[in-house]
């Protein structure tokens, strides 16, 4: 019998939820035979670790990170708060597990690139949860353009659309800090419609235009152990210092230009990633928000008198999908929550037979490079190349 995998999660969070969710569901993978045992979170609120444990069936909670570090365990994922990832990503590398690290893995190009260099003189397998990446609709769309279906592509558009920090009354977290987090809605979700191109289209080369800009420029202080975007202590402010919108054109290495829309303010749209790309011989598209399809549109294939972009279901056919999907049949439709799911069992995987993760400690540098290069542009006016920050 197989030794199952044993897991611990450093930060009980919104993000380190969705990864003990991922690892809790890991084992419905059919494709692949997966074993996890569940055993330690890490959090230094205590009482927060110990309700996840509960929750998501961890053996046990901590208070002491380190701990957790030392410990017998074979996997640890690290989802803490952006400027806590440049200390403590060094030592779970250097103890020799596996990591798995929630993005993004620094504040800045130069930080991203050293945890990168650390993880690449491991032996371990070090992967990033860019969870987008795993929804059967957005990968299915990524592996229609990569096969050709819409020809050479020459336009993309990517958005990340949220609506987190509409009400100014929520809380003055570390995400409204450029210091702590290392961008607004810049980083904070355009990190994932950042990779989402790049998974799409191909590689950012240069930011020949970036505006941000920082609507709500102050906010409530957090209330004492709070969490994600409430609990304020609405007698004492403090200022926002990064973007709550951001706008980026952008050139790929293929020569195709695109631009990026990005906002935490975006008022009736609770969550809405999505990429839309154009090609020689057709068009096709994606929003999260309708996560069990994806729209397809080929020239060849077009009837003028009924013109139009195909409307396709997820299923079986599609990546991901058997293995995340509470039934086997297209229509079902898959969410967000799959997409979880799907990197764990594809981070375990990559654990089991010693494989490098598709989605890597490089993956996110190349990402947090556009970002720099973003910053940048918005700071001179003048078009950026990302290798130039890299």
């Amino acid at each position: 019998m197989t030794k199952p995998i044993k897991v611990g999660i450093i930060g009980a969070g919104m993000a380190g939820q969705a990864h003990a969710f991922g690892y809790r569901n890991a084992m419905m993978a059919v494709s692949s035979r997966l074993e996890v045992e569940l055993d330690t979170i890490a959090d230094p609120n205590l009482l927060l670790a110990e309700s996840v444990a509960a929750r998501y069936g961890f053996s046990s909670a901590i208070a002491d990170v380190d701990a957790l570090i030392a410990s017998d365990v074979d996997v640890i994922s690290v989802t803490l708060p952006n400027f806590l990832h440049a200390e403590v990503l060094p030592k779970v590398i250097a103890s020799g597990k596996h990591v798995f690290a929630e993005k993004p893995i620094g504040r800045t190009p130069a930080e991203a690139g050293q945890l990168q260099a650390l993880a690449e003189r491991s032996s371990a397998v070090t992967g990033v949860g860019f969870s987008f990446r795993r929804l059967p609709g957005l990968a299915a769309l990524a592996a229609a353009v990569a096969d050709g279906a819409i020809g050479t592509v020459h336009t993309v558009r990517g958005w990340y659309h949220a609506d987190y920090a509409v009400d100014p009354s929520g809380a003055l977290s570390w995400r409204y800090s450029q210091e702590q987090a290392g961008g607004g809605a810049l980083l904070d979700i355009g990190a994932h419609a950042i990779d989402a191109v790049h998974f799409v289209a191909g590689r950012i080369t240069e930011v020949t235009n970036a505006t941000l800009r920082t609507f709500i420029t102050e906010r409530p202080l957090p209330g004492r152990g709070a969490i994600g975007h409430g609990a304020s202590a609405p007698e004492e402010h403090g200022p926002v210092t990064n973007d709550d919108v951001a706008l980026l054109s952008v050139v790929l290495e293929s020569g195709a230009v695109g631009q990026i829309s990005l906002s935490r303010i975006a008022a009736g749209t609770p969550n809405s990633l999505g990429v839309e790309v154009y090609g020689s011989e057709g068009s096709a598209s994606f929003d999260s928000i309708s996560a069990g399809e994806f729209h397809l549109f080929q020239t060849a294939s077009a009837d003028a008198a009924y013109n139009g972009p195909r409307r396709i279901f997820t299923g079986p056919a599609h990546p991901y999908f058997t293995d995340v999907a509470a039934m086997p049949g297209a229509g079902v439709g898959t969410g967000y929550a799959e997409a979880f799911t799907a990197e764990i069992q594809e981070f375990l995987r990559s654990v089991g037979t010693g494989t490098t993760m598709d989605t890597n400690f490089a993956t996110a540098t190349e990402m947090m490079n556009v970002v720099g290069a973003a910053l940048e542009s918005s700071r001179t006016g003048r078009s950026v190349t990302v290798d130039s920050v890299a």
